[in-house]
């Protein structure tokens, strides 16, 4: 998102969107081999200042919570602020030993709830190209796994709010389908772009460069880990929506998005 007035664009709006299609997705040529998320944030900045974008804010959810801060790692003379729907802080087992008392029994309750669904990181990682035959073969075997995919993250929502409109699950899986897109959004897993240095999973990495705030701010713990690499300026409590939140709240995802970069310029 954009400050319209570095574009010549009328100064009363809050903003334009600028929502890139990433390499591999929809309907994008899918991405050369050593597709990292540094690459992306670099390609993300010169589209940016190709289109006349001086000053510009950067937001993204799922894949682009890590994009969002690695633009601003790259462009922080460019970039206002970021905003992500979650990620930052979430503790890893590096972080254990320095955990008090009760951070430990946090921890505890967290792996509890990380290990209750499918890995598919460690699937994606392994083998995206094995899996993707099968989604490109049939749309039947695409859409189940886009179906487990939808309940995993939505679990928690009672009925009837669980159900997702069929037209939309459907226009999304459309999307995979029609392009052969499944295999291809699947390699950035296997090229390794959230790996942890110790070859495991990794949440978003932080920068200090330009402010930071999310929308789902997590406990006191999260907050403290996530101010250790993060210059987090917006920590809201009790926003609604899990992981689709941008489908599932729609106005209150904007609305949080408006109130992070409304004092940014």
């Amino acid at each position: 998102m954009a400050d319209p007035r570095s574009h010549g664009g009328d100064p009363t709006q809050a903003f334009h969107l600028v929502v890139p299609s990433v390499p591999g997705y929809g309907f994008s040529q899918a991405p050369p081999a050593g597709f990292t998320v540094d690459r992306l944030a670099r390609m993300w900045a010169e589209l940016m200042a190709r289109l006349g974008y001086h000053r510009y804010g950067t937001q993204g959810g799922d894949l682009g919570a890590y994009v969002a801060p690695r633009v601003a790692a790259v462009a922080p003379e460019r970039v206002v602020g970021v905003h992500i729907d979650g990620g930052f802080g979430f503790p890893t087992e590096a972080d254990v030993p320095d955990m008090s008392a009760a951070e430990r029994v946090e921890w505890e309750q967290m792996q509890r709830w990380m290990s209750g669904g499918v890995d598919h990181h460690a699937l994606l990682r392994a083998a995206p190209q094995t899996l993707s035959y099968a989604w490109n073969d049939s749309p039947v075997g695409l859409l189940a796994w886009m179906m487990q995919k939808f309940k995993e993250f939505t679990m928690t929502v009672p009925m009837p709010e669980q159900a997702i409109d069929r037209d939309h699950l459907l226009t999304n899986v459309s999307l995979y389908w029609f392009t052969g897109a499944a295999g291809t959004s699947s390699w950035p897993m296997y090229e390794r772009l959230t790996v942890a240095d110790d070859g495991g999973f990794a949440w978003p990495r932080g920068q200090r460069r330009v402010p930071s705030g999310v929308y789902g701010g997590g406990s006191a713990l999260m907050r403290r880990l996530a101010e250790r690499d993060n210059s987090i300026v917006h920590w809201p409590q009790g926003n609604p929506g899990r992981h689709f939140v941008a489908m599932d709240e729609p106005l209150a995802h904007a609305a949080d998005i408006r109130a992070f970069f409304k004092g940014l310029r």
